[in-house]
């Protein structure tokens, strides 16, 4: 599996690396980590997301972050994907190309030529990572950096997710290659907003609790996105919060944007939340996992969402 990816993509004439939609720091580091590893092998390649104007700015101290590109290229014989549980997150139109899908969603569709999906890995990050390794490829300090910013992000800084004892023993091979954990983790976890911070404030003096305080969750509307300054970046793992409350089994935030309404959802222990994104077209892992509504069915959704976490 392992080689047959890496040969595909080091075979390739003109690779575009893709991150998921709306990205967080697991597509964005894994895909730059790639994209460095590539470039230091003097492959051709480009870095694109369709969602340019949503990138994340806390990432921009990551090497190759502001090489990401909004526009395709007319010919690209290759498109590898990270952190992408299905097609339609790629923001792309089906082509004549072939796809190389690395991920680590239980919900990721299979839709590459090739895909290297690893259920039980904490991130994209740890999936590549796997591949270089396998492959015997040099891990550079800008490389390791981009993974370690990968693993750290989706993880929460190791709280989450498929933690084990090798997600450990691959951040310390990180560091030994050159990644900052103290330089990831004062870019991306201790610098928040005023206005994120505003978001949480509210979000904490106005949620919900269901079922004997097991479940919590909250309904954020446009007009408080508007009233906060709140830009669709600063909702990013809010909903981790309301999970860490004493006796909460399972949160869950709804938040109303322009062209829709995204639900995320988190649990604890062995409540698997990703059975319900499923059934609204979404994805993700047994403990955290989101899906899209319209605006329009935001009430039912929420209370039908309610009705299954019973």
């Amino acid at each position: 599996m392992y080689k047959k990816a890496w040969d595909k993509i080091i075979n390739a004439r003109y690779i575009v690396i893709v991150s998921h939609v709306y990205p967080d720091g697991d597509t964005i580091g894994s895909t730059l980590a790639l994209f460095s590893v590539l470039k230091e092998l003097g492959k051709k390649a480009m870095l694109y997301n369709a969602s340019i104007e949503e990138l994340p700015r806390e990432f921009n101290f990551l090497d190759g972050f502001s090489k990401i590109q909004g526009k395709l290229p007319n010919f690209f014989d290759l498109l590898v994907c990270c952190d992408c549980a299905s097609f339609d997150r790629l923001g792309v139109k089906k082509g004549d190309y072939q796809i190389v899908n690395l991920d680590h969603h239980v919900s990721n569709k299979k839709f590459g030529n090739i895909n290297v999906v690893l259920e039980n890995a904490s991130s994209a990050g740890v999936v590549l990572y796997k591949l270089l390794k396998a492959n015997s490829v040099h891990v550079s300090k800008k490389t390791a950096m981009a993974l370690y910013t990968s693993m750290a992000d989706d993880t929460d800084f190791f709280k989450y997710r498929e933690i084990s004892s090798s997600t450990f023993e691959i951040a310390s091979e990180l560091i030994k290659c050159g990644a900052d954990p103290k330089r990831v983790a004062s870019k991306v976890k201790s610098r928040l907003s005023l206005a994120k911070i505003r978001l949480i404030a509210y979000m904490l003096s106005n949620f919900d609790l269901h079922y004997d305080a097991t479940v919590a969750s909250i309904v954020i509307d446009k007009a408080i996105l508007k009233k906060t300054g709140a830009k669709r970046s600063d909702t990013k793992n809010i909903v981790n919060m309301l999970l860490d409350i004493v006796n909460v089994k399972v949160a869950f935030v709804v938040i109303e944007f322009n062209e829709f309404c995204k639900i995320s959802l988190r649990s604890d222990g062995d409540r698997d939340i990703v059975k319900i994104s499923t059934l609204y077209g979404g994805g993700g892992h047994k403990n955290a996992a989101g899906f899209n509504v319209n605006n329009s069915n935001t009430i039912a959704t929420c209370q039908e969402v309610l009705n299954l976490l019973r």
